[in-house]
C-alpha cells in the first residue's frame, strides 16, 4: 500500500512539474512576443488583422506607468478589516457597472454577423415563431452550437417583452453581460483570494486590474456568448477551489459547492461551446486530484461534468426539435474548422474566410461529404508545408502572434456595427484620433498581464523557495490557457477566442505583480542604511 502511495505521489509530482515549466515557457513566451509585436485592425471595415513593430521604448514606459500606479494604488487601498475588502470588491464591481452601461447605452452597439442571428432567431423563437427550427433553411442548421445561447436569450426576451418599455431587447442582453462581467470580478476576486491564500494585497492588485481591463468593459456590449460564459465559469472554478482547498468545510457546504460548481460549469459549456476546452483542464486536475487522495466524490464530480457537458448542448437542442415538431441538421463538422485554420485568410493566417460555411452549403448541408472536402483540404495544407517548411513555421508564427498579442481582443471589431446615436467620443475608439491611444492602451495592459503571470510562475518553478507550496489545482487556470494555445493552434483563429484565456490569466498576475513588493521594500530599506 505504501509502495503503490509513492508511485502515486511520484506521478503526482512529475504531473505538477511538467505543468510549472510549461506555463513559465507559454507566459514567458507570451510576454517577449507582446512585448515587440502586435497585431491588430487600424481599418474596421476590412477588420484585417495587421502585424506591427511594437514602439518598445513607449511601451516600456507605459508599463512602468502602469506598474506604479499600480503598486501605488495597491499600497495605499490594502485592506485591513473584512468591511474595508468587501468596499473594495464593490467599487470595482461599479466601475465595470458604470462603464458597461455607458457604452451600452453611449455607444449603442447593435448585434451583426453571427450575433445578429442569434439575437433574431431567439427573438423569433420569443414571440412563438418556431420555424427558425429547420433542417435546411435556418443558420442553426450549419451551427446548431448555438442553441444554448439562443435559449438563453430567449428568456431574456419573454421577459423583457413583459414590460412596458421601448428599447430593443438586444440593450437589456447587453446590460445582463454588464452584470455578468460584474459577477466576473467578483468571483475572479475569490479566486484570488483563494490562489494567495487570502492575501489581501494580491486580491486588491487583482481588483485595481480588472477596473484597468478596457476589453472586458467593451465586450459587455457584444451580443454573443462570452461574458455570461465566463462568468458561469468563474463561479464554478470558484467553488471547485473552494471545495479542494478548504478542507475545514461542513459536509453540506462541500456539498453545495460541489453541487453548484457542476451547475455553473454545464451552463458555462451551454452558452459557448468553445468552453469545453476550460473544462478538459478542470477535470484533468480533478482526476489528479482523486489519484492521489481518493476521494470518490472528485471521481464522480469528473463523471458527471463530463457527462453534463457533452448532453447539455445536444438536450437543448433536441427540447427546440420537439417544440417545433421539425429537426435541424448536423451543423457544420468540426474537421471543417482544422481545414480552414491551416488556411490563409484576408483577416490573419488561419483566421476565417469561408470555407467551412461554403463547403457545408456547397455539399447540401451534407457533413459526411463536408468532412471528405475538408480531409482534402488539410492533405493539400500539409502538402504546401512539408514543400516549404519555411512557409509553415511563418504561417503558424503569425497564426499565433495574430490571436495572442492582438492586445484589445477584436473587441472593437466585434462592437464596430452601430446605430445612429453612438456619441462621438466612443466613435473616436473606433475610427476616431483616440483609437490609436486606445490600442496601445490595450496592447501595455496586455504585456503587464503577460508578465505579472510569468512572474507569478518563475518563483514556483525553482528547485528552493520561499514561495509557498502549491498544488495542481492551483494551476487549473493555467492548464486551461495551455489548451487554449494548443487548440487554436490547430482550430480557427481569432483574437476574440483568446479573450477568455487572457481573462484566466489576471489573478495569476495580481499574483506575479504582488510579488515585487518584497523586492521594493528591500530596495528601500537598503536605501534608508
Amino acid at each position: 500500500m505504501k509502495k503503490n502511495q509513492k508511485i502515486i505521489n511520484h506521478l503526482y509530482n512529475a504531473g505538477l512539474g511538467s505543468v510549472r515549466y510549461l506555463t513559465l515557457l507559454l507566459t514567458g513566451g507570451l510576454t517577449l512576443c507582446s512585448l515587440f509585436w502586435g497585431y491588430y485592425a487600424e481599418d474596421m471595415i476590412t477588420q484585417k488583422s495587421v502585424a506591427h513593430r511594437e514602439p518598445l521604448f513607449l511601451h516600456l514606459a507605459g508599463l512602468a506607468v502602469l506598474l506604479i500606479v499600480l503598486l501605488l494604488l495597491t499600497k495605499f487601498c490594502q485592506p485591513t478589516t473584512g468591511r474595508r475588502s468587501s468596499l473594495l470588491l464593490a467599487a470595482a464591481m461599479g466601475w465595470i457597472g458604470l462603464w458597461g452601461l455607458f457604452l451600452v447605452f453611449c455607444g449603442r452597439h447593435i448585434p451583426a454577423a453571427d450575433s445578429a442571428s442569434v439575437y433574431t432567431i431567439a427573438q423569433a423563437l420569443a414571440s412563438g415563431q418556431t420555424q427558425v427550427i429547420h433542417p435546411t433553411d435556418s443558420y442553426l442548421s450549419y451551427y446548431p452550437q448555438q442553441m444554448g445561447l439562443v435559449a438563453f436569450y430567449e428568456v431574456i426576451i419573454r421577459l423583457w417583452n413583459l414590460l412596458p418599455v421601448s428599447y430593443a431587447a438586444h440593450y437589456i442582453i447587453q446590460c445582463v453581460n454588464v452584470a455578468m462581467a460584474c459577477f466576473t470580478v467578483f468571483f475572479q476576486y475569490k479566486i484570488t483570494c483563494l490562489l494567495s491564500s487570502d492575501n489581501d494585497r494580491a486580491a486588491v492588485c487583482y481588483l485595481f486590474l480588472a477596473m484597468l481591463n478596457a476589453p472586458l468593459i467593451f465586450y459587455t456590449s457584444f451580443v454573443y456568448g462570452e461574458i455570461p460564459s465566463f462568468a458561469l465559469l468563474s463561479g464554478g472554478l470558484y467553488l471547485l477551489l473552494l471545495f479542494l482547498q478548504k478542507t475545514e468545510l461542513s459536509f453540506r457546504q462541500r456539498l453545495l459547492s460541489l453541487t453548484g460548481s457542476l451547475l455553473m460549469l454545464v451552463s458555462g459549456v451551454a452558452l459557448r461551446k468553445n468552453s469545453l476546452v476550460v473544462m478538459i483542464a478542470v477535470v484533468i486536475v480533478v482526476l489528479w486530484e482523486w489519484m492521489r487522495q481518493q476521494r470518490i466524490s472528485l471521481l464522480l464530480f469528473a463523471a458527471l461534468l463530463t457527462a453534463g457537458c457533452l448532453t447539455v448542448q445536444p438536450a437543448i437542442q433536441r427540447f427546440y426539435e420537439y417544440r417545433a415538431g421539425n429537426v435541424l441538421s448536423t451543423g457544420v463538422p468540426a474537421i471543417s474548422y482544422v481545414a480552414m485554420g491551416m488556411q490563409e485568410s484576408s483577416r490573419g493566417n488561419g483566421w476565417y474566410n469561408g470555407f467551412n460555411f461554403d463547403t457545408y452549403e456547397d455539399s447540401h448541408l451534407n457533413a459526411a461529404i463536408t468532412a471528405q472536402k475538408s480531409k482534402n483540404a488539410i492533405s493539400k495544407s500539409l502538402s504546401a508545408f512539408r514543400a516549404s517548411p519555411g512557409f509553415a513555421f511563418q504561417f503558424y508564427r503569425d497564426k499565433f502572434l495574430s490571436q495572442w498579442t492582438d492586445g484589445s481582443y477584436f473587441c472593437r471589431q466585434a462592437t464596430a456595427a452601430h446605430s445612429d446615436g453612438r456619441i462621438k467620443y466612443v466613435e473616436e475608439l473606433y475610427t476616431g484620433r483616440l483609437a490609436t491611444p486606445f490600442i496601445h492602451y490595450c496592447n501595455i495592459y496586455q504585456l503587464l498581464i503577460y508578465g505579472g503571470s510569468f512572474t507569478c510562475m518563475l518563483p514556483l518553478c525553482r528547485r528552493r523557495t520561499q514561495a509557498p507550496a502549491v498544488g495542481l489545482p492551483f494551476y487549473v487556470g493555467m492548464i486551461a490557457v495551455l489548451g487554449g494555445f494548443l487548440f487554436h493552434m490547430v482550430w480557427e483563429a481569432n483574437s476574440r477566442y483568446i479573450f477568455p484565456y487572457f481573462l484566466l490569466l489576471v489573478p495569476y498576475a495580481a499574483l506575479g505583480l504582488d510579488r515585487i513588493y518584497p523586492f521594493l521594500n528591500k530596495s528601500r530599506h537598503c536605501e534608508d542604511a
